[in-house]
């Protein structure tokens, strides 16, 4: 017994000598951060303003109200729009870049500090190849579970000139989903609720928001090879993204937009850098990344530091579309979300609190054999609303 209470007793003492450790973190001095990409292609060019923040600071602030635009040698100024906090935009339609005309960004702050961007060349991109998949199984971090079924996406891309060389891509998918629960009704309520004011609604067809959604999601990771190395100006089989059937994405109709951007060795290696830094770091043991510095400067030559990179490239783009009935069978993936509803009592206070207080949408009522309402059907957003995942209900026009 002794034995056993001594364990303890020293178990407990080294437990009570281990302290959290709280790094000192000194004052963080704010660096505009700068991120964009000038092209020849017929989508609009943007830049990013932001300033760096504290490992702990949360989100960086975006800079609004700067003056953005880019020049080329001769003088000749493209002034970039303010479209949102922190967003920089051209119009393609007015004017776009040119291959072998040299760039550079200029960006006056609302501090009055003038920036500028290396000179860069903007190079022909060559067009995609091919973009296409196959069906492949994926070993889940659980051995014990089946694998997931999906497709992988890849690329094949070739300049036969050998001008590339350096290649980024970025996508966006859009996929074609089901509500499962689009509202029939829509309650209005008195003030105060549930007191004989109340009405219910029952939404005219032509106003249904109906079951078909479409989303889009663009690409977050960085994609880029090189074939520096290569004989050939050649990429084949370059690999994407993989789509697996535990989404929606696959049950009705998919695609997938890639654009291909042919930028220069600078650029490339800056954003190996970033892609290295970002695969290193995640944890407090991880090496803290340096900050990154890119091609940007102080327009009067002061030391005032500044990170990010602005980019000039050709571009290209090539969509593709995957049907339902073109995959394998066996995928079986979802029509939409995991979506139920459930059936409130005929009470109107009990509706308005589960709206008010739960986030429910009233879906319909429920009925009795005789086809009488005695009850009220509420589900959750996602299930009603193409809204609450981000997506519309009205068909994009390349649908």
């Amino acid at each position: 017994m002794k034995k056993c209470i001594y364990f303890v007793l020293l178990a407990l003492s080294v437990y009570s000598c281990v302290e959290p450790y709280e790094p000192e973190v000194g004052e963080y001095d704010s660096t505009l951060v700068v991120d964009g990409i000038f092209t020849d292609g017929e989508d609009t060019s943007t830049v990013l303003l932001s300033r760096s923040y504290a490992y702990s600071g949360g989100a960086p602030e975006l800079v609004v109200g700067a003056t953005v635009a880019v020049e080329d040698e001769q003088g000749n100024r493209i002034e970039f729009t303010e479209t949102s906090p922190g967003k920089y935009q051209n119009d393609p339609a007015v004017v776009s870049g040119r291959a072998g005309v040299n760039y550079r960004l200029l960006v006056i702050t609302p501090e009055g500090n003038q920036f500028e961007s290396d000179w860069e060349t903007l190079k022909s991109s060559p067009p995609i190849k091919d973009v296409y998949y196959q069906y492949e199984e994926r070993e889940r971090d659980n051995p014990d579970l089946f694998p997931f079924k999906g497709i992988q996406l890849y690329l094949d891309t070739e300049d036969t000139e050998n001008n590339t060389r350096f290649y980024r891509w970025e996508y966006v998918e859009t996929y074609r989903y089901g509500l499962t629960y689009p509202p029939l009704l829509i309650p209005k309520f008195g003030n105060p609720p549930a007191r004989g004011r109340d009405t219910i609604f029952e939404i005219p067809l032509n106003e249904l928001e109906g079951y078909r959604c479409w989303k889009s999601v663009e690409s977050t990771k960085i994609f880029i090879a090189s074939t520096e190395s290569f004989s050939q100006d050649k990429i084949e089989g370059y690999p994407l993204l993989y789509v697996n059937n535990r989404t929606p994405r696959l049950y009705l109709r998919y695609s997938l937009l890639v654009r291909q951007y042919a930028i220069s060795e600078d650029y490339y290696e800056y954003l190996r850098t970033i892609e290295a830094t970002n695969q290193t770091t995640g944890s407090l043991f991880d090496p803290i990344p340096n900050e990154i510095f890119g091609n940007v400067h102080s327009s009067d030559g002061r030391d005032i530091p500044v990170l990010g990179y602005f980019g000039v490239a050709g571009s290209n783009s090539k969509r593709i579309f995957i049907n339902r009935d073109e995959l394998p069978m066996g995928l079986n993936p979802p029509y939409g979300p995991d979506c139920s509803v459930d059936t409130l009592a005929y009470n109107l206070r009990d509706l308005y609190n589960e709206i008010r207080y739960s986030g429910k949408l009233l879906y319909n009522y429920s009925y009795d054999l005789f086809g009488n309402p005695n009850g009220y059907q509420v589900t959750t957003p996602e299930c009603a609303r193409c809204s609450a995942l981000g997506a519309t209900n009205i068909e994009p026009e390349f649908w």
